[in-house]
């Protein structure tokens, strides 16, 4: 088992830290743990809201049982063995917030049926910016009334993920199950790189 603090922002006006912003800071932990190019199988689930800074457990085993709270689990392969990354929120405040517009993405994307369309010309993430589109789709498309919340995603390997600008971003949505958990399939110049799930809450 392997410890490691998570300090975070707050980005705009958020008072919590969504996923994209938890699943980046993990990577950037494992990078100095694992070869990236050798991680694959990712998945990300939210269990509870994060809003303040939080430490991080990797595993080789793991039984929620033995957690009283937990905020996000990631699991991946590593040269096919599983590890767990758990998220657990602690007690040290947030104590700084950074400017943040989804503008960008919500005015130069474009929605034709049950897709959304993103030319990348951002610095951000892949995951930062499918969030900011599925919220804008869903939005749009399905309803306004309540939040749209990242769920859970996964992705086939970490490679298809970076170096993102400049490319064409595309989610489809395939499922929508009563608004409780929408499924859409991640694209990166058309290649199949994951999938995204939100949830109305």
């Amino acid at each position: 088992m392997k410890k490691e603090n998570l300090e975070f922002c707050f980005k705009g006006n958020r008072t919590y830290i969504q996923g994209s912003d938890i699943f980046d800071a993990i990577v950037s932990k494992l990078a100095s743990n694992f070869n990236l190019d050798k991680i694959e199988n990712i998945k990300y689930s939210a269990h509870k809201m994060l809003k303040k800074n939080a430490f991080v457990l990797i595993l080789e085993k793991f039984n929620p049982n033995d957690y009283k709270k937990i905020n996000s689990v990631i699991t991946f392969k590593n040269s096919e063995k599983k590890y767990y990354v758990v998220v657990i929120e602690d007690s040290r405040e947030i104590e700084c917030s950074v400017e943040y517009s989804e503008e960008i993405v919500r005015s130069t994307s474009a929605i034709i049926d049950k897709k959304i369309e993103f030319k990348n010309e951002l610095e951000d993430s892949l995951t930062e910016i499918i969030v900011s589109m599925n919220k804008y789709y869903l939005q749009e498309s399905v309803t306004k009334d309540g939040k749209w919340m990242v769920t859970k995603f996964d992705y086939h390997n970490l490679n298809d993920i970076q170096n993102v600008k400049g490319k064409m971003i595309s989610l489809e949505l395939k499922n929508n199950f009563n608004n409780k958990l929408t499924k859409s399939i991640v694209t990166v110049d058309g290649l199949v790189v994951g999938n995204l799930y939100f949830s109305l809450i």
